[in-house]
């Protein structure tokens, strides 16, 4: 299963058109936050499954701000990291995906990039699509593919 992971992308939607016209076809997409009214375009734009969660930008929605989600039989703690200390480190939301049983925790916040195993749960930040903080400044997000219950692989990319 191939997964479309994307964050911090606060309403600047031509990046994700990129992205759709790059990875086109994936089999669900996970926005971890701060999309500032655009779940609606992400929404009509792709017919697979769409979870996402609210960011401390995302004022007007009901999207829940933490959520667990299985896909392909694998658990996935989501986030979007404000609440969680996410510009202090990761160790409360590695301690909420291992209190919640998930193997993968998917988290925004930062605007920065993170693919990195911590306390047993992969942590995934697929960085920003609009405004990112990392060193070269480029636009980012991830490709997440699982089978069988676990990740297989996963990605950082760029435009």
């Amino acid at each position: 299963m191939k997964v479309l992971v994307i964050a911090d992308t606060h309403a600047q939607d031509d990046a994700f058109l990129e992205v759709l016209s790059r990875e086109q076809p994936f089999d669900a997409l996970l926005h971890a936050g701060d999309f500032e009214g655009s779940e609606f375009v992400y929404r009509a734009l792709t017919d697979v499954p769409f979870y996402y969660v609210a960011g401390n930008n995302d004022f007007f929605t009901d999207a829940p701000c933490e959520q667990v989600i299985e896909l392909e039989g694998c658990r996935i703690f989501m986030t979007h990291g404000h609440m969680r200390d996410a510009d202090f480190g990761y160790e409360e939301i590695v301690a909420e995906a291992r209190r919640r049983h998930a193997k993968i925790a998917i988290f925004g916040h930062t605007h920065v990039p993170v693919a990195q195993m911590q306390g047993g749960v992969l942590l995934l930040n697929p960085g920003s699509l609009s405004w990112p903080r990392q060193e070269n400044h480029r636009f980012s997000y991830m490709v997440l593919t699982l089978e069988n219950g676990r990740a297989s692989s996963w990605a950082i990319r760029y435009l």
